[in-house]
């Protein structure tokens, strides 16, 4: 009589797992594309212009932005509550997948969460621009303030300063969350801003800080290059890296891109050309003329 085989178990075939590359550049691959750029000879002298008479000049104004950012991280007595629960900000729109945006750079992990807490009411402080002023700040050892400023780490002037590019052209007059007109609350996303506890209209001043403070810089504390170009880039989204093209809100007017450029919302032209100076362009000649320094990591 002939026996039988004697099954074990049933074997399954190996799959592999394909895996799916992130849309977002890696601190490595920022580093790399900042170290190797080279600004085009003939923008040469537009980006020297918008560096001179539009950034430097303004730095006082974009470093109290930043410090009124930092005064309300403190122990002011803030209101809670600004949105509801599980608002996701338009800033980080771009991220949506994962409970966390974090950028690897050397030993320390910078991460800022997705899905925004409730933020604070800053009209108890911003209403008053009197006290609060640039002065103000810079003296702010006479008021007794100083321990506001012991923990954290105060948002780099120069990211103001190329967020004002890229969503105003540098005006004045116009929302840091998206450039619409000052005169009345925020009509695109995010909508109806800033929260200050009265209504239009609004200073530049106290829409910037609810547009930081919206975004959760205040609660950064590493603002290496890397985490600050994907932050910039993240404010036009990650479809340029999808098609494989260096974001020209990055690297216009730069060898690290050439052409290609989505002409509206989900509307991408192969042929189209941004005439828009990217924000990496800005902050690399800002370093080669050695106005700022950059952390690496």
């Amino acid at each position: 009589m002939k026996k039988k085989k004697r099954i074990i178990g049933h074997v399954l075939p190996t799959v592999k797992k394909k895996v799916i590359k992130s849309s977002i550049p890696t601190a490595m691959e920022y580093l790399l594309l900042f170290n190797s750029c080279k600004i085009n000879k003939h923008k040469l002298a537009q980006v020297d212009k918008a560096i001179d008479e539009n950034i430097t000049v303004n730095r006082s104004r974009y470093e109290s932005i930043a410090n009124l950012v930092r005064l309300g991280n403190g122990n002011l007595p803030l209101n809670q509550g600004l949105f509801a629960s599980g608002y996701t900000p338009f800033f980080d729109r771009y991220n949506s997948g994962s409970s966390l945006t974090s950028v690897q750079s050397g030993q320390q992990t910078v991460s800022i969460l997705n899905t925004a807490p409730a933020l604070r009411d800053t009209s108890n402080y911003l209403n008053n621009t009197g006290f609060f002023d640039s002065s103000t700040l810079q003296n702010s050892s006479v008021l007794g303030i100083n321990n506001y400023f012991s923990s954290g780490s105060t948002i780099p002037w120069y990211f103001i300063a190329c967020v004002h590019y890229l969503e105003c052209s540098f005006s004045f007059k116009k929302h840091l969350h998206n450039g619409d007109p000052l005169s009345g609350y925020t009509i695109h996303v995010p909508v109806h801003r800033p929260k200050v506890g009265h209504g239009a209209p609004f200073t530049f001043e106290e829409s910037a800080v609810d547009a930081l403070k919206l975004m959760n810089y205040d609660k950064v504390t590493n603002w290496s290059l890397p985490f600050i170009l994907q932050k910039l880039e993240g404010y036009n989204g990650f479809g340029y890296t999808n098609r494989g093209i260096n974001s020209p809100y990055l690297w216009s007017y730069s060898n690290q891109y050439v052409k290609g450029k989505y002409t509206k919302d989900r509307t991408f032209s192969a042929n189209a050309v941004s005439e828009q100076m990217g924000a990496a362009v800005i902050l690399k000649r800002m370093e080669d003329r050695a106005l700022i320094s950059i952390p690496r990591n």
